[in-house]
C-alpha cells in the first residue's frame, strides 16, 4: 500500500450524490471512460449512466465498459446489445454460461466498483450502478459510498483498470492485442490529502484490503468506527478488534440490520456476543 500525497478527494454518500457526479464526468469526457461494476441493473439508474456513456461513445470517445457475469446479468441479457450497436466496447468478466455449476472459480468475481474518466478522474467505491430505492432485493433504501480522486492517485487507479481490462479482454478473445492507454494518467497534485489505492484479487493481492485495515486498526489510538453491510471477519481482524479494545480505543460495529443474504447475518449475529463481552458496541 503506498500512500501518495497532493490529491484532491471528495466523499459521495449514496446514489443521491454519486450517480449525479458520475453522469457530469462522463458528460465531460473526450477520449477513454474505463467502467467497472460488479452489479449493473436495467432500472432508471442504469438507464441514466447507459444514455451518458452512448452519448460519449457518439463524440468519439474509447467507452469500456465491464461488468461481473452474475452481478451484470441484466447487461449480459438486456443492455448489452444496445451499448455494443452505440460503439460501446463491453466486456463480461466470467459469464455465467452453467448458473447451477458448483465448481469453484464461480466465486471468483469482479467486485470492483471503479470508473476512470481521461485519466483524469475517477471514482472508486462501494456503489454499483443500481437504484439506491430499488425494490428488488429490500424494501429499503441501500446505503453506502464512493469517493472522486483527482491527483497522483489517478496513476495506480488508471494502470489498475487498464490492466484487468487487457487481461479479461485476453481471456476472452485468446489474442494478444497491444490495447494501447488512450488517456495517461494525469498525476499533477492538485489537493492535499494523502491516500493510497487498495486492490484486492485472487493472486497476487489476497489479502491487501483486509492487511490495510489491520495496520490502521493497529495504529489506532481512540476510535475505530466500520460501516459494513456483510461483516464476518477472519482470526486475525477478530483480534485485532478486541486488542484495539483492550488498550482503550472505542470500538463501533455498525451493521446490516436487513439484509438480503439472511445466512450472512445469522453468521454475524453469532459473533456478537464475543465482541459485545469485550467492550465492542
Amino acid at each position: 500500500m503506498q500512500f501518495l500525497a497532493g490529491n484532491a478527494v471528495a466523499l459521495l454518500e449514496n446514489g443521491e450524490q454519486y450517480f449525479p457526479a458520475l453522469e457530469a464526468a462522463l458528460d465531460r469526457a473526450e477520449r477513454e471512460i474505463f467502467l467497472q461494476s460488479y452489479i449493473f441493473e436495467d432500472d432508471a439508474t442504469g438507464a441514466r449512466i447507459v444514455d451518458a456513456l452512448i452519448g460519449a461513445a457518439a463524440r468519439g470517445v474509447a467507452v469500456k465498459v465491464m461488468v461481473d457475469g452474475f452481478g451484470g446479468r441484466s447487461v449480459v441479457a438486456t443492455l448489452m446489445p444496445r451499448l455494443r450497436d452505440a460503439g460501446v466496447q463491453v466486456l463480461i468478466y466470467r459469464r455465467e454460461l452453467r448458473p447451477l455449476s458448483l465448481r469453484r472459480h464461480r466465486l471468483r468475481r469482479l467486485h470492483r466498483k471503479v470508473v476512470v474518466i481521461d485519466g483524469r478522474e475517477a471514482f472508486v467505491g462501494g456503489i454499483n450502478v443500481v437504484d439506491d430505492f430499488d425494490a428488488g432485493l429490500l424494501a429499503h433504501p441501500r446505503y453506502d459510498y464512493a469517493v472522486h480522486v483527482r491527483g497522483p492517485l489517478l496513476a495506480p487507479i488508471v494502470a489498475s483498470a487498464q490492466r484487468l481490462w487487457r487481461l479479461v479482454a485476453w481471456a476472452s478473445f485468446r489474442r494478444r492485442d497491444s490495447l494501447p492507454l488512450l488517456a495517461p494518467p494525469q498525476a499533477e497534485p492538485v489537493g492535499s490529502i494523502c491516500a493510497a489505492f487498495v486492490v484486492r484479487d485472487n493472486l497476487r493481492y489476497r489479502r491487501a484490503i483486509e492487511n490495510a485495515y489491520l495496520e490502521a486498526i493497529a495504529a489506532a489510538r481512540d476510535e475505530i468506527v466500520i460501516a459494513n453491510a456483510y461483516f464476518f471477519p477472519g482470526r486475525r481482524f477478530r483480534q485485532a478488534l478486541v486488542d484495539a479494545s483492550a488498550r482503550g480505543v472505542k470500538v463501533t460495529l455498525l451493521l446490516q440490520g436487513l439484509s438480503d443474504h439472511p445466512l450472512q447475518v445469522y453468521a454475524t449475529r453469532a459473533l456478537y456476543p464475543m465482541f459485545l463481552a469485550r467492550g465492542i458496541r
